[in-house]
């Protein structure tokens, strides 16, 4: 078997993309034409899950809402993300014990449900809805790239039956081949109602839907200033301004100088990802006999799954915490994917992308108001289920209803020290998850 040289590009296809290989199926929708609305009850900056899920529910409760979006509509992460969908069950790097030990059992757990309550309504809302964005209830794997990881997911599992009502099952490492056919793991757990979807089938059916309700979705209007009070704001955008009695910011990785109060609260981090040519249904499932979505404990969080076709593997993770062009991460991405399955070396790249995720510093997701803004922010890397969810809870609370209320309520939304929304820092952060992955992997191997 040939080896590739990481210094050249013979990895590529000669028609390899550098956008998401979701947008063969579902190209991004030009709204560059639709005219901006002088006057609206609710504008929505973001046209991504949170914000159409937001304006699908107050358009319905017959408010008037305009989506405005910098690009195309859904250009950012809700088209760029692997596409599992899950119950958000960690919050950084605590598990339930240490969840426990640090807000109590009754605060562990309720936090623990939210995820449960996003994942029961977004996958509602694809039935309910009649989405056909390829939706599937395979379940995820997590896979223990420690021993300690697999001892720390064993102390829980318990808990999470009982006392949350999440279905995981434990899979020691001499059952792990029939989840994934790698020796890199110790074992690991399975999420059975976690599953699968087509994130820009996904996106393009809430847009559908957002759309039908009544709600304006504009493209190409990037927000530029907002003015102004609640009750009486006005927007600033490239292709004219609107009025709005209220706005809702949900831009979660792709917030920027506009809401600077938010920007210093959210960390954004690449995430990236490649699509392998097609492979065939047989050698995929030779890779991933249980067909499920599989995530990685390590820092460099390796995640990767059959493509919705089962055709190829999308495999995606950190290639590097700063942004790198896609050539690069695109080389890096398949030198981690062939060094858990060595019969995939010889496998091109067609597809190679990245899209932002937004990280708050207690790593919860944050739905409130500040200086008047409604805001839906930080789905720290579980968005395709918690960022529908936290839109509609937005959209609630902007109509008072004491159903907008959540777990997160508690929680303050508080700024990273020293942090102005520019992450300096993460080069230093890199470097350090990378020699911690490489001593943990020397020292457990």
């Amino acid at each position: 078997m040939s080896q590739h040289d990481y210094r050249s590009n013979d990895i590529f296809t000669p028609d390899v993309k550098f956008t998401p290989w979701w947008w063969e199926a579902a190209p991004r929708p030009d709204h560059s034409e639709v005219p901006l609305p002088s006057s609206i009850d609710v504008a929505i900056v973001g046209s991504g899950y949170a914000g159409l899920s937001a304006a699908l529910t107050l358009a319905r409760a017959g408010r008037s809402v305009a989506v405005l979006e910098a690009g195309d509509p859904g250009f950012g992460a809700s088209s760029r993300s692997g596409g599992m969908i899950g119950s958000g069950h960690r919050m950084g790097t605590k598990n339930f014990s240490g969840l426990t030990e640090e807000l109590g059992q009754d605060r562990a757990i309720a936090l623990l449900r939210e995820g449960t309550n996003a994942l029961d309504f977004a996958t509602g809302l694809i039935e309910q809805e009649n989405l056909e964005c390829e939706f599937k209830r395979v379940g995820r794997f997590r896979a223990a790239c420690r021993l300690k990881d697999y001892d720390s997911m064993g102390k829980d599992i318990d808990l999470l039956r009982r006392k949350v009502g999440i279905e995981v099952d434990m899979v020691p490492a001499s059952e792990s081949s029939q989840e994934v056919t790698t020796e890199h793991y110790f074992g690991g757990c399975v999420f059975h109602q976690h599953g699968g979807l087509h994130a820009g089938l996904y996106q393009l059916g809430l847009l559908d839907r957002a759309r039908a309700a009544g709600a304006v979705i504009c493209g190409q209007a990037e927000v530029r200033r907002i003015d102004g009070q609640k009750g009486a704001f006005k927007l600033f955008t490239a292709r004219g301004n609107v009025q709005a009695r209220d706005v809702i910011v949900a831009t979660n990785g792709y917030t920027g100088p506009l809401t600077p109060q938010f920007r210093k609260r959210l960390i954004p981090i690449a995430s990236y990802i490649i699509a392998t040519e097609p492979i065939g249904e047989e050698a995929v499932r030779r890779v991933i006999p249980s067909r499920r979505m599989i995530v990685e404990t390590r820092s460099r969080h390796c995640y990767y799954r059959p493509s919705p076709d089962g055709q190829r593997i999308l495999f995606g993770g950190r290639a590097s915490l700063r942004p790198i062009d896609p050539r690069t991460s695109g080389l890096r991405l398949h030198r981690f994917m062939t060094r858990l399955f060595p019969s995939l070396t010889d496998v091109r790249v067609s597809h190679s992308w990245t899209g932002n995720i937004a990280f708050a510093r207690d790593h919860l997701t944050h739905i409130g108001v500040h200086d008047g803004i409604h805001y839906t922010l930080a789905c720290n890397g579980s968005g395709v289920a918690m960022a529908p969810y936290a839109g509609h809870k937005a959209a609630m609370k902007l109509m008072g209803s004491p159903e907008g209320q959540t777990a997160f309520d508690e929680f303050d939304f508080r700024p990273y020290p020293l942090y102005g929304g520019r992450p300096w820092f993460l080069p230093f952060v890199d470097w350090f998850y990378r020699a911690r992955d490489a001593w943990e992997e020397r020292n457990d191997n």
